[in-house]
């Protein structure tokens, strides 16, 4: 048996697979409460991957996570979990063994769209809580020179925009994530409000709920089309809490689907994410039977 799993800000993902199959025999979850410490997570986890197993063996495992990842399994740094320079990788093989690999989730999220797709240029994109963005280039997860290639959620995209949770103003994340259009919503109006009840101000025209609905699309579609355009990929995935909802999403492809650089021949297509149970779980179990031989 394999296991893989998803370690995401709010939640864990634990997935057994046969050995010969990419679709999970069984799925479990847990919140991942990073605030309890490292040792607390690490428990729950190798409990979780226990009793999955049930007692069978284990070939493979594979961890995808949020935050910059090196070659060696540890994890440079996650502002979303906390962690900075932990040695993931080789805390788990304390208990699993040491076949295993360790990969960021949008790059395994981007290597499962390109694999089932078939695509050798593709970029995967998740809006959520946060955003963040995998690269596949020329059939490989492209990383760059810091581990930190996608990272595209604190990249300026208005030099004078919104104070964003990094101390900089005009991050992408400040303007056109969940996090950012609640806080956006906040300051302009003083309501807590989530995303889903923006969302649903935002359909029915009611200001200033569109403006910054459809700002912040929009925004985020420039930066996307540039990013298709400047590396020529052949398909843009997205994938995400954000996307679910049809306004924000048809917003976002409409505009990358009519202003993306047109040479000839040219086609870039748009697409939902498809890989169940999330892509960063298929991925890098992917990426783990490629390492040590397993079945793909």
């Amino acid at each position: 048996m394999d296991l893989s799993v998803d370690i995401g800000g709010t939640k864990t993902l634990v997935a057994a697979f046969d050995e010969d199959s990419l679709v999970p025999r069984e799925v479990l979850q847990f919140p991942t409460e990073p605030h309890r410490g490292f040792e607390d997570f690490l428990r729950r986890l190798t409990e979780t991957g226990k009793k999955l197993l049930s007692g069978e063996q284990l070939r493979i495992w594979a961890i995808s996570t949020a935050g910059a990842v090196d070659d060696d399994g540890n994890v440079l740094w996650s502002p979303n979990l906390g962690w900075k320079n932990l040695a993931l990788k080789q805390a788990f093989s304390r208990f699993f063994g040491d076949k295993g690999f360790v990969e960021n989730d949008c790059n395994a999220a981007a290597y499962a769209e390109a694999w089932v797709r078939g695509s050798k240029n593709l970029a995967y994109v998740t809006v959520s809580t946060g955003i963040g963005m995998g690269l596949v280039l020329e059939g490989k997860v492209y990383r760059g020179s810091h581990y930190a290639a996608g990272e595209i959620g604190h990249t300026i995209a208005e030099e004078e925009g919104p104070v964003c949770s990094c101390g900089r103003k005009g991050c992408l994340q400040a303007i056109s994530s969940g996090r950012g259009l609640e806080n956006l919503i906040q300051s302009l109006t003083g309501e807590r409000l989530r995303c889903e009840d923006i969302f649903e101000k935002a359909k029915m025209r009611f200001e200033p709920y569109f403006q910054v609905v459809s700002h912040g699309a929009k925004v985020l579609a420039r930066f996307l089309t540039n990013i298709v355009d400047a590396l020529d990929v052949e398909v843009l995935v997205l994938g995400g809490g954000l996307i679910k909802d049809e306004f924000y999403r048809s917003v976002l492809v409409e505009y990358v689907q009519r202003n993306y650089y047109m040479t000839p021949g040219k086609k870039i297509s748009v697409e939902l994410s498809q890989v169940q149970p999330n892509p960063g779980t298929v991925g890098v179990l992917l990426l783990s039977r490629q390492r040590f031989g397993g079945i793909v």
